[in-house]
């Protein structure tokens, strides 16, 4: 195969390609870049066997072929050759990399016809979305997605497609995120989306207005213009997220959601660090966060001078580090926060036009 093709077109290929490369995998080949050459143009491909991504270059094709570029050595033999045209000639094993003023590389490869396959897309389930409506979606769910590799059903968002409406739902069983919006499409079942897929896809997606998903078999696509990015759903039954969400939580507290992440902050000052405990104390005409590190002799007290309760007295125990992200991810300036008591299932319920939101947030022991 040879080609001739620019600094500039690699550079940005090789921006997308190296995103899923992973340096340690029971399948070596994953560390390569599979490139193609035809009278369709020249393709490169990139996989860690649960994400991937396909692009084309604009290059000027001698020979047609095929073979693979080890892929970080090809993103450092990029960043220091010289700017202007790269030839490439692959020739069984070995790779010869020529710039235009001379410098020349010559580095080995592999056999590429063992190379992993790469998925079709059959364009079955199509699901189009406001770009910017997507990323917001994304942002929301992903502190929420479970990192335990004990739990594979949960390290990913399910898109659940249910005749009305689409539930986007993430949890690690201490937090969960629901959003739920009109189910405009024909498209019917419970997707698993890896969160590695869901974190870059926000990059991928620059510049477009609208995105278009396709779910077809056992992977999601989506485009941007010559590129094509790609996940394995997770093949696992996600939990019934519904069980867990209060139907009725009586009592409410609204405050300032900055006043209340500041304090969520002076409050963890205080706080242990191997439980990151905080409590919200809750009584008519006073609430206020509160922390004692006994050891340390530490403690913060932090007045919410915005709150309005109306209730019971009650003192709630938190993970400092999951309630600040909680109120982070909050989209409105007044929080409303509802609960049942001490130990139930807390919720924070944001007003988002065309979508219902729900955080929920489970509570923790009080330490005395």
């Amino acid at each position: 195969m040879n080609i001739s093709t620019t600094k500039k077109e690699l550079q940005q290929a090789f921006s997308k390609l190296t995103k899923t490369t992973q340096l340690k995998s029971q399948n070596p080949l994953v560390n390569y870049t599979y490139i193609s050459s035809s009278a369709a143009g020249v393709m490169l491909h990139s996989t860690d066997m649960e994400v991937g991504v396909k692009t084309q270059i604009n290059a000027s094709i001698s020979n047609d072929g095929e073979g693979l570029f080890p892929t970080s050595e090809m993103n450092d033999i990029i960043n220091v050759i010289d700017d202007g045209r790269i030839d490439i000639e692959i020739s069984g094993p070995h790779i010869n990399i020529k710039s235009e003023k001379g410098v020349s590389f010559d580095i080995s490869t592999v056999p590429f016809q063992e190379y992993p396959d790469i998925p079709e897309n059959k364009h079955e389930n199509l699901y189009c979305i406001d770009t910017v409506n997507l990323k917001e979606i994304i942002s929301s769910l992903l502190y929420a997605v479970n990192n335990e590799p004990t739990k594979p059903a949960l390290n990913g968002s399910c898109f659940n497609f249910l005749e009305d409406t689409i539930d986007f739902v993430a949890t690690d069983g201490h937090r969960l995120v629901k959003i739920s919006k009109q189910n405009t499409t024909s498209i019917l079942g419970s997707y698993i989306i890896p969160k590695k897929f869901l974190s870059i896809l926000g990059s991928f997606l620059e510049g477009q207005s609208e995105t278009n998903l396709v779910i077809s078999g056992d992977y999601i696509f989506t485009n941007n213009k010559k590129d094509v990015f790609y996940s394995k759903i997770i093949d696992e039954k996600y939990p019934n997220y519904n069980a867990v969400i209060p139907e009725e939580n009586p009592l409410i507290l609204k405050a300032s959601k900055n006043e209340m992440l500041n304090n969520i902050k002076a409050a963890s000052i205080a706080t242990n660090k191997n439980t990151n405990q905080i409590s919200l104390n809750l009584s008519e005409g006073k609430v206020y966060f509160k922390s004692v590190n006994q050891p340390e002799s530490k403690t913060v007290y932090a007045p919410l001078k915005s709150a309005e309760y109306s209730g019971e007295n009650v003192s709630i125990g938190f993970n400092a580090i999951y309630l600040k992200e909680a109120v982070s991810k909050y989209s409105n300036e007044e929080i409303i926060f509802t609960f049942k008591d001490s130990l139930s299932a807390t919720l924070f319920l944001p007003k988002i036009n065309d979508q219902k939101t729900i955080i929920l947030l489970m509570p923790v022991r009080i330490n005395d």
